[in-house]
Parts: C-alpha cells; sequence; structure tokens
C-alpha cells in the first residue's frame, strides 16, 4: 500500500460506514473530505514555504513559524472533532475464534 490515500478512495470508504440515508451523515462525510482536501493544500504549502518563513518589512527582516502551520493545526482538530461525531456502522466485523486460548504466550513460530 502506497503511503498517501487518494481523497476519492477515503470518500467511497467513508460512504461505506455510514447509513447513507441519513443525510446529516452525509453532509458530515462530504465537510470531513473537503477538510482533509484544505488539510493538504497547507501541508503542501508549508512543504514549498518551509516550516520557517522569512517576512522582509522595510528595512527589517525576520523569521518567524510558518503561518499555515496554526492553521493546519486547527484543521486537524475539527477533523478529529468531525470524525468523532460521524456514526460508522461496523462493516465486515471481525471473526473471533473462540476456541483460541487467550495469553500472552508466544507460538513457537513467533519465536523463529
Amino acid at each position: 500500500m502506497s503511503g498517501v490515500v487518494k481523497i476519492t478512495d477515503l470518500e467511497i470508504q467513508l460512504m461505506m460506514r455510514i447509513d447513507q440515508d441519513d443525510l446529516i451523515e452525509v453532509d458530515k462525510v462530504k465537510r470531513y473530505i473537503a477538510i482533509v482536501k484544505q488539510i493538504r493544500r497547507l501541508q503542501t504549502a508549508i512543504n514549498k514555504e518551509g516550516v520557517m518563513v522569512t517576512t522582509v518589512n522595510a528595512n527589517q527582516e525576520f523569521t518567524k513559524s510558518n503561518p499555515a502551520i496554526n492553521e493546519l493545526n486547527k484543521l486537524t482538530k475539527t477533523l478529529i472533532s468531525l470524525e468523532k461525531s460521524i456514526k460508522f456502522e461496523m462493516i465486515n466485523p471481525p471473526n473471533l475464534n473462540e476456541d483460541k486460548k487467550d495469553n500472552d504466550e508466544p507460538e513457537v513460530s513467533d519465536l523463529y
């Protein structure tokens, strides 16, 4: 799997995990995707300009942190709170094998 998740794939997966008849949940997913797009644009700008930027004002020149970092932090917090509010449905729940013993002892295959 590659390091970057395609936004269209993310949207498809999120839409599969919600009740698509619930317009509020659909709207939350759309807002989530819009925020992800903004975050990626900010990350691109930060990568291009750097974490620190130099500002020239008349005779003064000073270095300060990139203001996009603060915006990135705000959007990330918003994204997390929005994610918590989305009512995800469990798709393909894990198949719990009750025959296995629940212990922390390693299997022989784990050791070699």
